[in-house]
């Protein structure tokens, strides 16, 4: 039985060092000028920065006044690569009961909102619900897109009816509506391999860089809502470089090689199969991480 748990104690310390000699130092990024392809091959780190996830959230203001508030997000589905859909939650910030509301938002040349078979250009999208006080409502409106390269800026309107023991009144919100390029980036993940050979491939003939200064970010957090805001996938992450990808829902190929600077600072190094769409990707995340 000694013999034996002798063994049992042998093996386990074998186990050890077998362990110990599995771990290596992880190499460091290329500081080349953009060059991805000589990044080392590590595993895919996505899950190990989201575990300390800051509070982030996609809805923005869309309008407002006394009695109702309107915010928004957009959401796309990758198998639609003309379509994008609105998501707006209507909050009754009032006392009173709210019916009777009506959506509209002016169509520009390359982004329509869709309405009802029958209906004109100018005719508003009936919201589907009333709204008792202090209530809110989620309302779901597609818009149909042409080019996704560019941001969007539609003006809007919202009348609605608000019902009170006087009476009742009617209301309007004006709004712009506000669609980043980001927007039509899907999530998707990719290979170390895949992505290798897309960067070799010869198809990512557009490529742009820039440098944000005074981020107040860690290099983690930074990662995090570029990822979060815009859509990305983080491939590879290796100490304070790290290569993310991401894929519009045209079928555009975005890379980039992210760089931790001293300072706070961050160089994005990209290259995609559009330039406008590469160029206003990089601007939005300029804004986003500049924003605090």
């Amino acid at each position: 039985k000694k013999k034996d748990k002798k063994e049992k104690e042998g093996g386990s310390k074998k186990d050890k060092h077998e362990k110990k000699s599995k771990k290596q130092k992880k190499p460091k990024a290329s500081e080349g000028d953009g060059d991805y392809s000589e990044i080392p091959e590590t595993e895919t780190q996505q899950s190990d920065i989201a575990d300390s996830l800051p509070t982030m959230s996609s809805y923005r203001v869309l309008g407002e006044d006394s009695s109702m508030r309107m915010t928004y997000e957009t959401r796309v589905n990758a198998m639609n690569k003309n379509q994008v859909i609105v998501s707006v939650i209507f909050s009754n910030l009032s006392q009173y009961h709210i019916k009777n509301l009506d959506f509209n938002v002016l169509d520009s040349l390359n982004m329509k909102l869709e309405r009802e078979p029958g209906c004109s250009a100018h005719d508003a999208v009936k919201v589907p619900f009333q709204l008792p006080p202090g209530a809110a409502n989620e309302g779901q409106f597609a818009f149909s897109v042409q080019s996704i390269v560019m941001l969007q800026r539609l003006k809007g309107t919202l009348t609605y009816m608000s019902k009170s023991e006087e009476g009742s009144t009617m209301e309007k919100i004006d709004f712009k509506l506000t669609v980043p390029c980001s927007a039509f980036m899907t999530t998707t993940q990719i290979s170390s391999d895949a992505y290798a050979e897309l960067l070799t491939s010869g198809d990512l003939e557009a490529k742009s860089s820039i440098n944000i200064t005074n981020t107040e970010e860690t290099f983690k957090h930074a990662l995090l809502k570029i990822c979060f805001y815009a859509h990305f996938t983080v491939v590879e992450h290796v100490q304070d470089s790290a290569s993310l990808y991401g894929r519009s829902i045209q079928g555009g190929h975005v890379c980039l090689l992210v760089k931790s600077l001293p300072s706070e600072n961050i160089s994005i190094d990209g290259k995609s199969t559009d330039h406008s769409l590469l160029s206003s990707i990089l601007d939005e995340i300029k804004s986003t991480l500049q924003s605090g």
